[in-house]
């Protein structure tokens, strides 16, 4: 097995680490968003597959309401909390761009018939030359969104979900 990949926090308190808006108890509370960032910006720096260590250094350790055996759980069950989000909104995404792709190849084709019939009707029209382009430019740029999303959105959301 790989060594663990040790991300550092240093805090005042293990209070500190939670964010001061939420009422919760402390193993339902949510993190920090600043710590939380740091968190999360530190992971991606991991090599990939490393096991993730997370070391949390307390400054002040005077009498904290949070132990640490709630702020492990704490830190679980926040992460695993924000993976479920990315996890159902990627699930989400993939049937959202699956329509899309449908109703974008839909708009293409029919784009595509329309200029396939005007080119034959009017063969040697300067409009079939001009209005064929923008017709075919326009069945590409409906395509647009859905190839984004297949691509380089679902490959960054790929990367949130693995992290």
């Amino acid at each position: 097995m790989a060594n663990p990949y040790r991300i550092e926090v240093q805090v005042e308190s293990l209070d500190s680490l939670y964010s001061a808006l939420d009422p919760s108890p402390f193993r339902q509370r949510d993190l920090d968003p600043r710590a939380v960032e740091h968190i999360v910006q530190w992971a991606s720096d991991a090599p990939p597959k490393a096991p993730l260590e997370l070391q949390v250094r307390v400054s002040h350790g005077d009498d904290p309401e949070a132990t640490e055996a709630e702020t492990q759980q704490a830190v679980r069950n926040f992460f695993s909390y924000e993976a479920g989000i990315l996890q159902r909104q990627h699930q989400r995404n993939r049937v959202r761009t699956i329509r899309w792709l449908t109703v974008g190849l839909t708009i293409m084709t029919v784009l595509l018939a329309i200029h396939s019939a005007v080119g034959r009707l009017y063969p040697d029209s300067r409009f079939n030359d001009i209005g064929g382009e923008a017709v075919v430019i326009a069945g590409w740029v409906s395509l647009w969104v859905p190839m984004e999303r297949l691509g380089f959105d679902g490959w960054l959301l790929k990367d949130k979900l693995q992290l």
